[in-house]
Formats: structure tokens, sequence, C-alpha cells
């Protein structure tokens, strides 16, 4: 076979490996939604808890957001393996008022946390998700402890 002939296998044979492969490429991105949906939840989640507040109340929104922020990358590495594009800028609301701020950021972690309860068949993404599952309640319970100190702070006129 000459050198020219060869080539031209090649080349033939790197097209019907690529045609083989791009299927799997558009599978994969359309298993598995629900990491997005739930990494997009904790971004947001995680924005509202970085508005300002008492030192009391930052420190266990700070916490939060660095559960968060755990639980977010535990999704990466799960969603990566399913080639997922996982850039997102989500919008916030800052004119929230301070209750309603806690209740939102709740709602988004319980969302994120539903979000990613589904079923879930690569075993190495089972791992990943259920730490981000114990970062996420460690936000919650992160949340729960600073809009306790909120409402106290509230209470005492402080």
């Amino acid at each position: 076979m000459n050198l020219k002939t060869h080539g031209m296998t090649l080349i033939a044979a790197s097209i019907a490996v690529g045609a083989l492969l791009a299927p799997a490429g558009m599978y994969a991105q359309g298993r598995h939604p629900h990491y997005l949906s739930a990494r997009t939840d904790l971004r947001r989640a995680q924005l509202f808890a970085r508005v300002r507040e008492e030192p009391n109340v930052t420190r266990n929104l700070e916490a939060a957001a660095r559960e968060m922020e755990a639980a977010i990358k535990e999704i990466d590495r799960a969603a990566g393996l399913d080639r997922k594009d996982l850039v997102d800028n989500p919008p916030i609301d800052v004119r929230l008022e301070r209750k309603d701020r806690f209740h939102k950021i709740v709602d988004l972690l319980r969302s994120a946390r539903a979000d990613i309860e589904h079923e879930e068949d690569n075993p190495r993404a089972r791992e990943w998700r259920n730490v981000a599952f114990m970062h996420i309640d460690e936000a919650l319970n992160a949340v729960h402890r600073a809009a306790t100190d909120a409402h106290l702070d509230h209470e005492l006129g402080f």
C-alpha cells in the first residue's frame, strides 16, 4: 500500500470513529440534566448568602456559602462525567427583604437537593452526588443558624 492510500485509510478511519462517538457525546449532554439545574440553584443560593449582614449572621452565611461551593464542586465532578457544560452566571434579586432572602436560599437549596436525587447510573458520580447531599444539608443547617441569629437580632433590637 502506498503512502497516499495509507493516509486516506487513516482519514476514513478517523471520520468513522468520530461519527460513532458523536451520538454518544450528544446523548451524554442529554443525560442527567438535573445536575445543571442543581448547580444553578446552588450558585444563586450562594450569591444570596453573600449579601451583607450583621457579623454573627454573616459568619453562618459564609459557612453555608462554603458548603454550597463544596456541593457545586461535587456536582461538577459528577456532571463532568456526563460531559455537561458547567458555565453558569445566574442573576439574583438583591431587593429581597431579609426574611425573604433566607426563604429563597432554603428554597434553592432544597430544589438543588431534589434535582440531584434522580437516579444515577454511574457509580463514581453517585459517590460525588452523595457528598454533594452532605454539603447541601450542612448549608441548610448553617442558613438555619443564620436565620435564627437574624431573628434574635431583630427581636433584641440590634
